[in-house]
């Protein structure tokens, strides 16, 4: 209980901060994050990618030319569909980053098409959004669970995507979280300590 609530204050915190990242820094923070990104073994070797549609009002890491560019590149882009009854994630492949639908809450997602329903064994790599992580490759969400639910069913590695600013030494887990392989800001990769789990 102690640990959630310091949880949620971290949450709100890191969130304020994140959302007073001015224009040009959160484009120009985007781009090497996602520079740095591009450059990393797990990126260029993976052939069907999971990525957050950033929710960029969000100040969440903009992927939206990202995802643009992979799939220029050939890459197969698969991109979430939220449940928010059962807070679970549904993945689809997109083949044009038009294909994507506004939501209500702010996001942008696929149309549920079955025969683009791609399930978690298939990913190769998962981009991961944050609102904040720390040093041994812990992340903080939005609080609902989503991502942990669902790296959980996921065997590939995980990239999270987090500004410096929001990187903090410790954060407080419970037995759910489930730890990134990695988290890229723009200043630097932080790998996971004590590797796999």
């Amino acid at each position: 209980m102690g640990a959630e609530e310091s949880k949620e204050e971290l949450r709100v915190l890191l969130r304020s901060k994140r959302a007073r990242i001015s224009g040009s820094d959160y484009a120009a923070y985007s781009k090497k994050i996602v520079a740095t990104l591009q450059q990393q073994q797990e990126f260029q070797s993976a052939k069907t990618i999971h990525c957050y549609v950033s929710i960029n009002e969000r100040r969440e890491v903009n992927t939206r030319w990202l995802i643009k560019a992979m799939i220029k590149r050939g890459k197969q882009v698969v991109v979430p569909l939220t449940h928010f009854k059962d807070k679970t994630l549904t993945h689809f492949e997109l083949a044009s980053f038009d294909d994507l639908v506004p939501r209500k809450w702010g996001g942008l997602e696929p149309k549920p098409t079955d025969s683009l329903r791609r399930h978690p064994s298939e990913l190769e790599l998962v981009i991961v959004p944050m609102v904040g992580g720390d040093e041994q490759g812990h992340r903080i969400g939005y609080g609902a669970g989503f991502y942990d639910r669902f790296l959980k069913k996921t065997v590939c590695p995980a990239i999270g995507l987090c500004f410096e600013q929001n990187i903090i030494p410790i954060l407080p887990t419970d037995d759910h979280d489930v730890s990134l392989d990695k988290i890229i800001t723009e200043e630097r990769v932080i790998e996971r300590v004590g590797g796999a789990e």
